[in-house]
């Protein structure tokens, strides 16, 4: 990649953190609900006494920067977020970022073997599916992956704890991160994003089977396994962008998952931080997930400009058009 994709690339990942970061910052100021006020009770119900509550009050809306308007706190919690300082939790005044960082790897636990089960399905029934196109492997597939995008996250995870916990007691729900208790949050969470990569592979592998190179091989005799291969091979750029995006979406979506499992990672804990209005875990919850897509986009983009030759002429040709003008 030369500088000036470089340079490009960077500046967008600065105009879509800052756009990004704005958006969730309002949008958190304006949910409803005071976080001091949650944190501290009513007058008649706080631990602090009557005559203590405005002052404490008014210390916690300070220290919190909850005096100043939204644009003057948006710019110095920006200030400090760039640093990976996001300040400390109103509850346990400990730094977010040592508490997000204790917490990831449980998320990391659950969603890598996600994702490898994700792609096993996901390949698996993708080539399946197209090469039976249209007989009845295919069509059950594709219903698999109508019902399966059709149903809510959290309401496939109450069916399987159903199922395995209560009917078979084969699964036991604590706050543990025990092997026992990875298998059923893990293949629920592969398991639903598992449809995005069976379509892709399955419209990949279909528009290759009808390329010259395809009928040019059988008309060789060149063996099924040898054509498959073939094919294989040039689908692996969509495959690894379907994957790439899920994987940020895995990261993400898993708040549902472990919420529902009871499984102690960074979504739940950002979410149970939602609940309570922890404003610094909040920001530095969302920070993390934006600049986390955000580079996995990048990264998508640029093993396409180094595997795909298409698209690298594609961009140095623009370039070049652009010097000219």
């Amino acid at each position: 990649m030369n500088k000036k994709v470089i340079l490009e690339r960077i500046l967008s990942f600065i105009i879509t953190l800052i756009l990004s970061t704005i958006i969730l910052f309002v949008l958190i100021r304006l949910a409803p609900g005071d976080p001091v006020k949650i944190f501290l009770g009513t007058p008649e119900t706080s631990d602090v006494s009557k005559t203590n509550y405005q002052e404490r009050y008014d210390a916690l809306v300070k220290e919190l920067n909850l005096d100043k308007p939204i644009p003057n706190q948006y710019i110095a919690w920006m200030k400090k977020a760039v640093k990976f300082d996001f300040g400390n939790s109103i509850y346990s005044k400990q730094p977010v970022v040592d508490e997000l960082k204790s917490k990831l790897p449980a998320t990391l636990l659950l969603t890598i073997p996600a994702i490898i089960l994700q792609l096993i399905v996901g390949l698996s029934l993708g080539i399946i599916s197209a090469i039976n196109h249209n007989k009845l492997s295919d069509n059950l597939i594709r219903l698999f992956c109508a019902f399966i995008a059709s149903i809510p996250g959290f309401a496939l995870s109450l069916i399987l704890i159903y199922l395995f916990a209560v009917k078979l007691g084969s699964y036991e729900i604590s706050p543990s991160t025990s092997l026992t208790r990875l298998w059923l949050p893990a293949l629920t969470l592969g398991v639903i994003s598992s449809p995005g990569i069976i379509r892709v592979v399955r419209t990949s592998i279909l528009e290759e089977l009808g390329k010259p190179y395809v009928g040019f091989l059988i008309s060789m005799g060149a063996k099924k396994i040898r054509i498959i291969k073939n094919v294989l091979l040039n689908i692996i750029l969509p495959v690894i962008a379907i994957s790439s995006t899920t994987f940020a979406n895995l990261i993400g979506g898993s708040v549902v998952i472990e919420n529902v499992f009871s499984w102690p990672g960074i979504g739940k804990y950002a979410m149970d931080s939602i609940l309570k209005r922890d404003y610094p875990i909040i920001q530095g919850y969302g920070f993390l997930m934006v600049c986390f897509v955000i580079l996995i986009n990048v990264l998508v983009d640029v093993i396409y400009m180094s595997f795909d030759p298409t698209i690298k002429s594609m961009r140095l040709k623009t370039n070049e058009n652009k010097n000219e003008i």
